[in-house]
């Protein structure tokens, strides 16, 4: 079931709607890959701009993609999360 709610998503957020400028929407795409397809994390973090980065990158670094938190980390200009998180054991 999640891989067809990632389909979904990408099809609302990625392609030109209505929706795909919506918070929630772009947060719900990349925690549901981050659980589900952690391939296709890091090119919805180059792709979206409108997302919780913080609490994003929090849930990246729990399930230790690093690489795509510390791209969300410096995305949003957070470099202390990223030089403290993703490089400790």
């Amino acid at each position: 079931m999640p891989h067809e709610l990632i389909e979904l998503l990408e099809k609302i957020v990625l392609q030109n709607s209505a929706f795909s400028g919506n918070f929630n929407l772009q947060n719900l795409l990349i925690l549901t890959a981050i659980k589900a397809d952690p391939s296709r994390v890091m090119d919805y973090i180059n792709r979206l701009d409108i997302f919780d980065g913080p609490a994003v990158g929090e849930v990246a670094v729990e399930a230790q993609l690093f690489e795509e938190a510390f791209a969300i980390f410096k995305k949003f200009n957070l470099k202390v999360q990223a030089g403290c998180q993703c490089f400790v054991g």
